[in-house]
């Protein structure tokens, strides 16, 4: 009998073999599955067992979590009678994946199991994680779309509507077993890894004893660590554990001084590095360091500094090292904003009806019907619209339906924030939440002072530089129903907003709601799936749109709604065009005399001036004027740009830095001149002019910590200042009664890149920095500064004449087409190795055209490929190619085709990004 037993457990271990061969030979590209993940020829079942007399039960399908478990696809796990009720679609759990433990998220529930030979059982589900559902059944199909339509795993896109406060994780831990002394006498690591885990309680993840033991070497820890296990004094188990929903201590070094000293001693002796044994990458975190003030450890590693070279000074006693919890109170924080309720003209009362009568006529449960559709012909049908996913046996109940959509087009302060009020008003009169996107993390505290001054508590605030513990709060008052309202930047669009009746997405237009890493997708292509999805409906607001959502309402495809009056009848700002050619500058190199008069007039009178340059730090060069030696990134492909504030050169794609000499490195001359200005040397210039005026420049290096954003808009609103310099951040969305002159220096800036956009770029950029002139009582003024006086975006943004350029653009992508007459895929690819990026591209453009021609996709181009506008960057050498056609369904399967003629390899290394609005 027992022979018998032994020989039916090895044919069971065979045929389990057997099966898991299957299972590994097809996931093994979780990255990228060229296939449908949701038919029935590539759906698996987690792990199989023989079982005699199985009684029916319940299955979820789950969606593993790819960073663990390797797998791409959807598995299905039996639900036990213990866990009945609990599972549901959106439910965290833990489930084995071969000998694992993993996470996944449960994404439908069915009482009918997968096809399966007889009398093989599922693996059950273990362990429910989350205590309420994390997403529910619209939000899983708007994960399915762009899955699909972005080239993206079910997993990756799956994070997006996750919250980040939860996240569970299964772990490496490190129990404490043994702890004998003399199973590890004579090793300091050994003793000190025994030492954290009786500290810590007697077990530890990786990440809890790496801090423990100050970020140890890597290659010493695994070894300490394998001969602990050897000696039976820790064992190492698999456990899913909760990362941490509450603030951590954060780490951060400031110099020391000591280090002050040593570099006081270096300024006189450059040859006493060798007497503190210090390296150029210790000098350099040094210097970075040497204005006293602390940084984040995470900060500076973001910038390039390596953190062996920091904890060496720390050692050293060069660096001193902090802990502090950070303060939240920034992060839900508002602008000082009354937003009083005032009386609509007629051009708002018509837009807000309009959209409030669309909205009553919205019904949370009009897009039930069954299933999700195919991808759209988009040359039969809606050319422009995103494409519905394509999970064909999907057992969904929901499916994408028209849904009214809005394009309000309303010049600079013609209410259109009045507009959002009354519709949002009218939804929560309705029972219905609403959902109104920003640009930009920096516009949000602004916008959400002019709400919760309408609606007070009812809004929450998202965004994904929230800590994890905040957002996560902000999550549950939002998806409980106590806060119907969310407002933030792109990723509040995967906000859990019960009874979503109207999605608001203002400044439509803005680039920045394009995510440029990641998942590639645009936000507005994702606010439509969303808002067909549930019903909603969707207003984007601007006073230059887009040309593709401008096409779409000329077309008929959207409600074009237009605002052509500034409230309170005030008249559009004055504008006035200073050719730079021939302008005269008597008192300033960068600012013009007639801009220079109308500043000092306008000081005098007690008002305020902007002044826009789309340019960080002092000079954009650094060049040697006798051997034309200008310096560059040692990582990118790119000159240095000078700092003045710290006397550095500074890359702004790596984060690089180096002190800057007056000494040429190259031939040794000191005729080193800095050339192109920056933000930086503006303040300086209106600081020389007008000594007695309060300056504040507002750009990406002045912002240097959480809330300083707010902290400069609220100065400036409250008068501590009369001038205010600053990049794009000044050109959105800013409500400043008191401005009266706007200046725009280098107003052609956008003309030079080499990009389809480029003209429609520099009209919007243009048009929004003069509508911050003249909002208030006193007319404004705005001085364009230009070397191209007589191109059209610059003659039709002086104009204010939108539909203009919009004709005049529309012709111009007429031949070659180019958006809105064709669509766009951009496949990048990047490599330390120059050779390797090359044959990579160059595999890709050969898949693409073979499967152009298995396809008979003659109408898809593929242009390239060639090296992207920066060549090198962080170390990598990029390249690309581009696909483009009129037809975009036809596009997409052209990319999935090739995407499997690819090898695993080669794939997972491409970059796609669907729709670019700027090329690499």
């Amino acid at each position: 009998m027992a022979r018998k037993l032994l020989t039916f457990r090895t044919h069971l271990v065979s045929f389990e073999r057997f099966v898991q061969s299957i299972f590994d030979t097809q996931t093994h590209n979780p990255q990228r599955s060229t296939r449908n993940p949701h038919s029935s020829d590539h759906h698996f079942v987690a792990a199989l067992h023989f079982s005699i007399g199985a009684s029916a039960m319940r299955y979820a399908q789950v969606c593993v979590d790819i960073k663990l478990a390797a797998v791409g696809n959807l598995l299905t796990y039996a639900i036990p009678e213990a866990l009945d009720g609990k599972v549901q679609v959106g439910s965290c759990v833990a489930v084995p994946l071969r000998e694992r433990k993993v996470v996944g998220y449960v994404v439908s529930v069915t009482d009918q199991p997968p096809p399966l030979p007889e009398g093989v059982k599922i693996k059950p589900v273990l362990e429910v994680l989350s205590p309420e559902p994390l997403f529910d059944e619209h939000l899983w199909q708007l994960a399915q779309w762009v899955a699909k339509y972005y080239h993206c795993s079910l997993d990756e896109a799956l994070q997006l509507v996750i919250p980040s406060g939860w996240q569970r994780a299964v772990e490496r831990v490190f129990r404490l077993v043994n702890p004998d002394p003399s199973l590890f006498k004579g090793s300091e690591w050994q003793k000190r890894i025994v030492e954290a885990l009786q500290s810590l309680g007697g077990e530890a993840s990786d990440d809890e004893l790496s801090e423990a033991l100050n970020e140890p070497p890597p290659r010493q820890l695994a070894s300490a660590l394998s001969a602990l296990k050897r000696k039976g004094v820790i064992e190492e188990v698999q456990a899913v554990r909760a990362k941490p929903t509450q603030p951590r201590p954060l780490k951060a070094v400031r110099i020391s001084e000591k280090g002050l000293q040593v570099l006081n001693e270096l300024e006189t002796d450059p040859t006493n590095k060798q007497k503190y044994r210090l390296t150029e990458k210790q000098l350099a975190v040094l210097y970075r360091l040497e204005d006293g003030v602390a940084e984040l450890l995470a900060d500076l590693a973001d910038e390039g500094y390596e953190r062996s070279a920091i904890q060496s000074l720390v050692q050293k006693g060069f660096l001193d090292e902090l802990k502090f919890v950070p303060d939240r109170s920034w992060e839900t924080d508002a602008l000082a904003f009354a937003a009083p309720i005032v009386e609509l003209t007629d051009e708002q009362q018509k837009a807000v009806d309009a959209i409030v009568q669309a909205l009553e006529r919205v019904s949370v449960q009009a897009c039930k019907s069954a299933g999700v559709q195919e991808f759209e012909d988009a040359s039969e049908q809606d050319e422009t619209s995103p494409q519905s996913p394509v999970p064909a046996t999907s057992k969904s109940s929901l499916s994408p339906v028209p849904c009214p959509v809005f394009l309000l087009h309303g010049v600079t302060a013609s209410g259109k924030t009045e507009v959002y009020l009354r519709v949002v008003e009218r939804a929560l009169q309705l029972g219905l939440g609403a959902i109104v996107l920003v640009p930009e993390i920096a516009l949000t505290a602004q916008t959400v002072g002019i709400f919760r001054h309408r609606f007070g508590e009812k809004v929450a605030v998202w965004h994904s530089a929230l800590l994890p513990s905040t957002r996560f709060e902000q999550w549950r008052k939002v998806k409980s129903g106590e806060c119907p309202i969310v407002i933030g930047p792109r990723s509040a669009l995967f906000a859990p907003v019960r009874n979503l009746g109207v999605i608001i997405v203002d400044e439509e237009h803005d680039h920045s709601y394009k995510q440029e890493q990641g998942v590639r997708y645009h936000a507005r292509e994702v606010a439509l799936m969303r808002a067909r999805l549930c019903g909603a409906v969707v207003v984007f607001g601007t006073a230059t749109p887009s040309l593709d959502s401008y096409y779409r309402a000329l077309k008929g495809q959207w409600t074009l709604l237009r605002l052509t009056q500034r409230v309170e009848g005030k008249p559009l700002p004055e504008v006035r065009l200073i050719d730079e050619r021939i302008a005269s500058h008597r008192r300033s190199e960068l600012l013009s005399d007639p801009l220079v008069d109308a500043m000092e007039k306008a000081l005098r009178e007690g008002e305020q001036v902007i002044l826009f340059l789309n340019r960080r730090g002092y000079a954009r060069v650094a060049m040697c004027q006798k051997c034309n030696f200008i310096a560059q990134c040692p990582n990118c492909a790119v000159s240095l740009v000078y700092h003045a504030t710290d006397n550095t050169l500074r890359c702004h794609h790596c984060g690089y830095r180096q002190r800057f000499e007056q000494r040429c490195p190259q031939c040794g001359g000191t005729m080193v001149a800095l050339k192109g200005a920056g933000t930086e040397r503006v303040e300086a210039e209106v600081r020389r002019l007008f000594p007695q005026v309060q300056v504040l420049r507002l750009d990406r290096d002045a912002v240097v910590s959480r809330g300083e954003h707010s902290r400069i808009l609220n100065a400036f609103r409250n008068g501590e200042a009369q001038v205010l310099v600053g990049t794009q951040m000044v050109t959105k969305g800013l409500d400043f009664p008191k401005v009266t002159v706007v200046g725009v220096l280098n107003a052609d800036q956008a003309l030079l890149f080499p990009h389809y956009r480029a003209a429609e770029e520099c009209f919007q950029l243009l048009t929004q920095v003069a509508g911050r002139a003249g909002r208030g009582d006193k007319p404004g003024v705005v001085f364009i500064q230009t070397r191209f006086p007589d191109h059209y975006a610059i003659q039709l943004a002086i104009a204010q004449d939108y539909h203009r350029f919009f004709v005049t653009e529309l012709q111009q992508r007429r031949n070659p087409p180019y958006p809105p007459y064709a669509h766009l895929i951009e496949v990048l690819t990047s490599d330390p190795d120059l050779n390797v990026a090359k044959a990579r591209i160059k595999a890709a453009e050969i898949a693409l055209k073979r499967a152009i021609a298995m396809l008979n996709a003659v109408s898809v181009e593929v242009l390239g490929p060639s090296e992207c506008l920066i060549p090198r960057l962080q170390g990598r050498w990029r390249y690309h190619l581009l696909l483009r056609s009129r037809n975009r369904r036809l596009l997409h399967q052209v990319v999935d085709k090739a995407l499997s003629l690819l090898d695993p390899e080669t794939r997972s290394t491409l970059v796609l990004d669907v729709d670019p609005l700027q090329l690499a």
